[in-house]
């Protein structure tokens, strides 16, 4: 005799799955009674037994429990969702995190947000840790570009059906505001929208006789105050620009901006490689020039961003998370001591940038999908929620509409939007995307830092790119 046929029928799946949704959308509360099972077969165009299969799935996970004769109930255990986020790597960042679960639990009743504290630097490496360790968080913080190297290795979850139709699709340029595509499917949504801005220190700029600037600079112009700061600064250890070098991604991501305005960069709006072409020779030509004319200070971004709230640099390049980091490093609002500029323009006559949005995922481990996607959708979604969030941390919106709020009406958040006007989402959804930072910023290592042929380097970084890529 052969083996036995099973039977299986997906359908009490779908129909749990729709179930456990809407108990998470109507934000059902410990010991909230369940409509009957032959109303839930109604609703949903099934049988009762197949709504019965649905419901004791939901109980043997402590989901719901049945009282007999009286009906079938949401536990009155909370669920508890795990949280990898690397804001509170400072205090300030802590607090406004700590809020921000706060409010949501008042409004989220049954759902228990814990966190899993990591570092910037170490998110991604701390997140693969985890995953391979079968302890992943349920719901991780990760850069949007890193969307593709994760989903492309199964470790995360497609948000198209768990999260809200508006959320996937209701926002304006969706590539641009979102940027967790991968394969046409999106893994990740964008938590705050954060173009990389040129910043400046008025007192430096003060202190060195530079009046007040008219943004955007062109790039001369740009030069031509670093430079005289340089001179002013010359016996002294201050600074007119702060050069990102940490050895990683960021090496290369924090000059991004520079590529932009001479119309270069890594990939265009298709994807497609185009690293060792005229336009990125011309802006390495003008980095390395403007690097050893200038009085740069390179080092990693943390130390950048003390030495920036000490009033020993002028200029940094960095996102709206600065905000709160500036505030805290200075005890002080950040107008009174900083101001965001434009980027310098290039050829295309436009300040341009790149978003560098934080962005959250679930985990494909997380055996509690439909709440971590509520947590989600409520940071992301919920206007009153976030939005004292939003406007102390400094990040946008990640819906334009929201950016109407007096909230988001100070200098600070003004000059951020006018950037994100002309601010796109690097396209990073082949899954090679970040292997080929490691050849990015070992380009940039070898032309700004070494006397390396510019044309000759970057045609022997294309070559291994296009390897990566399309091989």
């Amino acid at each position: 005799m052969g083996a036995p046929k099973i039977s299986y029928n997906p359908l009490y799946l779908q129909v749990k799955d729709l179930l456990l949704k809407r108990i998470v959308a109507d934000g059902c509360k410990p010991g909230d009674l369940l409509p009957s099972e032959s109303r839930l077969a109604e609703d949903f165009g099934t049988s009762v037994s197949t709504v019965r299969q649905a419901l004791s799935i939901l109980v043997a996970e402590d989901i719901l429990t049945k009282k007999q004769g009286k009906g079938t109930f949401v536990c009155d255990r909370k669920i508890s969702i795990s949280f990898l986020s690397w804001l509170g790597e400072t205090r300030r960042g802590e607090q406004l995190l700590e809020d921000l679960i706060v409010r949501f639990e008042t409004k989220n009743p049954s759902i228990s947000i814990v966190l899993v504290p990591t570092t910037y630097t170490g998110a991604r490496d701390e997140l693969v840790r985890l995953i391979s360790g079968g302890r992943a968080p349920d719901v991780a913080q990760i850069v949007s570009h890193w969307t593709s190297y994760f989903a492309s290795m199964g470790m995360l979850e497609p948000l198209d059906t768990l999260l809200g139709a508006a959320n996937v699709s209701g926002r304006s340029r969706e590539r641009d505001l979102c940027g967790g595509l991968f394969r046409g499917s999106v893994y990740s949504v964008a938590w705050g929208l954060c173009p990389i801005s040129l910043l400046a220190n008025k007192n430096v700029l003060a202190e060195a006789g530079v009046g007040r600037i008219h943004t955007p600079l062109d790039l001369d112009r740009f030069s031509e105050y670093c430079f005289r700061i340089s001179d002013y600064y010359a016996d002294s250890d201050k600074y007119c620009y702060g050069l990102n070098i940490l050895h990683d991604e960021t090496d290369f991501l924090r000059l991004y901006s520079f590529l932009q305005a001479f119309g270069g960069g890594l990939v265009n709006s298709h994807g497609e490689l185009h690293f060792n072409s005229p336009e990125n020779h011309e802006a390495f030509t003008w980095l390395r020039d403007f690097i050893k004319r200038a009085k740069i200070l390179d080092t990693d971004i943390y130390t950048i961003r003390r030495r920036f709230a000490r009033n020993e640099v002028a200029f940094v390049s960095d996102g709206p998370w600065i905000k709160y980091q500036l505030e805290e490093l200075t005890g002080e609002p950040f107008e009174r001591n900083f101001e965001v500029l434009l980027n310098p323009i290039g050829r295309s006559g436009e300040s341009l940038s790149w978003n560098y949005n934080h962005a959250l995922a679930v985990c494909s481990q997380s055996r509690n999908k439909m709440h971590a996607s509520r947590f989600i959708e409520g940071v992301t979604s919920d206007y009153e929620l976030f939005s004292p969030y939003f406007s102390q941390a400094g990040h946008l919106p990640s819906r334009l509409a929201y950016m109407d709020d007096p909230a988001f009406s100070a200098p600070f958040f003004r000059m951020y939007k006018k950037q994100l006007e002309h601010s796109v989402c690097l396209n990073s959804e082949n899954p090679m995307f970040e292997k080929a930072m490691v050849l990015c910023k070992d380009a940039v290592r070898r032309i700004l830092f070494t006397d390396a042929d510019i044309g000759k380097e970057l045609d022997e970084k294309d070559h291994y790119l296009r390897m990566l890529y399309y091989e």
